[in-house]
C-alpha cells in the first residue's frame, strides 16, 4: 500500500527564519513544483536562487513535474504506513574560494616528512632482541657496502687500465704518424738544408783556425778593449815578452789548489796598506815645505 502523505524534512541554513529542519506534509501525488510553491510561502523573497537537493546530492529542478513519491527510497515506499518521510536539503550557491590547493600540498608534504623521519626518531628504540634499531640499520648498510665493495674495486681497476691503455695507444699512433708521414712528420728538405748549413759552418771554422784568422781577430778585440792610458805600458810589456822569450823557460813551480789565490790576495792587501802609509808621509813633507816658505 502506497503512502498517502509524504512528510518532507527540509534541512535549511540560517538566515531564512526557518527552523534547522522544517517538516512539510504534502499529498503523495504532489510534484517538486508543488513543494517549491509551498516552500516559497514560508521563506522571504531572495534575489539569488536556492538549490534543492536530496541527501545523495541529486539536484531537483524547481519547475520539475516529477512526483515526490518517486524520490522515496524503496524501504519507505514498501512501508504499510500512510505517511512517508522524504529528507531534502536547501542550500544557496556561493562564490568560489581561493582554492586552497597549495595548503593541501603543504599539508601532504608535512605528512610525508613526518613519515620519512619516523625511522630516524625511532633509532634509539630497541627491537625484541634488545638491539637498538639504529645499530641494526647501520649493520645492514655495512653488509650491503661490503657486498658491493669488490665489484666497485674491480670497476675502478678496469677504468684505470682502460685509461692507461688509451694513453699507450695514442702514443703509438703518434709515433706511427711521425714514421709513416703524417701530421707530425718533419719536412725532409728543411732537415737536409739544416744539415748542409751545419756542415758548411763547421768547415769554415776549421779553415779559419788553420789559417790563424781566429787568433788575429781575438788579438784585435783585446787591443780595442784596452784603454789609451795602457798604450805605453803595452809597448813596454811587448819588449819584456820578447826578452823573456829569448831566455829558457823556467820549470813550472808546484802549486796547490786553493793556497795560491789566498797568498796573492794577502800580497795585494799588503801593497795597498804600504801605499796608504806612504801617502800621509808625502802630505806631511809638503806641508812642512809650505810652512818654511
Amino acid at each position: 500500500m502506497a503512502p498517502s502523505t509524504i512528510n518532507v524534512l527540509l534541512t535549511s541554513f540560517p538566515g531564512l527564519g526557518l527552523p534547522k529542519t522544517l517538516s512539510l506534509p504534502l499529498p503523495a501525488a504532489s510534484t517538486i513544483a508543488d513543494f517549491n510553491a509551498a516552500l516559497s510561502q514560508r521563506i522571504p523573497a531572495f534575489d539569488n536562487r536556492l538549490i534543492l537537493t536530496t541527501n545523495s546530492n541529486k539536484l531537483l529542478p524547481p519547475d520539475s513535474a516529477t512526483p515526490l513519491s518517486s524520490l522515496l527510497s524503496p524501504s519507505s515506499a514498501e512501508q504499510q504506513d500512510a505517511t512517508a518521510f522524504l529528507p531534502l536539503r536547501l542550500t544557496a550557491p556561493l562564490c568560489g574560494g581561493k582554492g586552497g590547493f597549495g595548503s593541501q600540498l603543504r599539508a601532504a608534504g608535512g605528512r610525508m616528512r613526518k613519515k620519512r623521519g619516523a625511522g630516524e626518531n625511532n633509532g634509539s628504540s630497541r627491537n625484541l632482541d634488545g638491539r637498538r634499531l639504529r645499530t641494526v640499520t647501520e649493520a645492514k648498510a655495512l653488509a650491503e657496502y661490503l657486498a658491493i665493495k669488490p665489484e666497485m674495486d674491480q670497476k675502478q681497476k678496469e677504468e684505470r687500465r682502460e685509461r692507461w691503455q688509451e694513453i699507450v695507444e695514442m702514443a703509438e699512433r703518434k709515433e706511427e704518424e711521425i714514421l709513416k708521414g703524417g701530421k707530425g712528420r718533419l719536412n725532409g728538405e728543411w732537415v737536409e738544408a739544416k744539415e748542409e748549413a751545419e756542415e758548411r759552418t763547421r768547415l769554415a771554422v776549421l779553415e779559419a783556425m788553420k789559417k790563424g784568422d781566429i787568433k788575429d781577430v781575438l788579438g784585435k778585440e783585446s787591443d780595442s778593449s784596452a784603454s789609451p792610458s795602457e798604450g805605453s805600458e803595452g809597448s813596454e810589456s811587448e819588449e819584456e815578452i820578447k826578452a823573456g822569450a829569448s831566455k829558457p823557460a823556467a820549470p813550472a813551480s808546484r802549486t796547490f789548489f786553493g793556497w795560491d789565490e789566498d797568498e796573492d790576495m794577502s800580497d795585494e792587501d799588503e801593497d795597498e796598506d804600504e801605499d796608504e802609509d806612504e801617502e800621509p808621509e808625502a802630505a806631511e813633507v809638503e806641508g812642512k815645505g809650505k810652512a818654511k816658505a
